[in-house]
């Protein structure tokens, strides 16, 4: 009997499932049907360097890996993809017994605007976009920030998928 209402489930619930818009991330299109895209690196707003070179080129990479937009100079494209890093911010999170830090979470939080090149039409805008990573602490500097940078590197890099979903669905 559970074997029939399982199956009863699955029927009256597999065409609800279409219905109501979902499918499958990464299905959508991009806004105004682009096919080329400027990336110009964000305006940083922190105190943390290189956070705009690093996450251009996290973004560029993610798009050139994912071949469905060329990204070309800024008088070539269809669109440019520009914005403000608003805030990065490093606490600790863990604690060994003396208080001292042995684990620290890094947050960037960023807005981005999809710009139409020719008419200057905003084509997709992503706000108080928020990402996380935490890395191990270390008491030998060059250790601690090498840590912090492969940190950043991959923040930046999730960050940049979650900015390619978002645009090509038109989150």
């Amino acid at each position: 009997m559970k074997k029939k209402t399982a199956l009863l489930c699955i029927v009256l619930l597999f065409p609800s499932i279409f219905a109501c818009g979902y499918h499958l991330l990464g299905r959508g299109q991009f806004p105004g049907g682009i096919s080329t895209l400027s990336i110009s690196p964000p305006k940083n707003r922190t105190q943390q360097p290189e956070l705009s070179r690093v996450f251009a080129s996290a973004i560029h990479k993610e798009i050139n890996s994912r071949k469905e937009l060329e990204v070309v100079a800024s008088h070539k494209a269809d669109a440019v993809l520009k914005g403000i890093i608003i805030s990065f911010t490093t606490r600790s999170v863990a604690y060994d017994r003396e208080g001292r830090a042995t684990e620290y979470r890094i947050s960037m939080k960023l807005d981005l605007e999809l710009i139409h090149r020719e008419d200057g039409k905003m084509l997709w805008q992503g706000k108080n976009i928020e990402g996380h990573e935490e890395y191990q602490a270390s008491t030998v500097v060059l250790v601690n920030e090498r840590n912090k940078d492969r940190a950043i590197r991959k923040l930046a890099g999730d960050m940049a998928e979650t900015v390619y979903f978002r645009m090509k669905e038109g989150f």
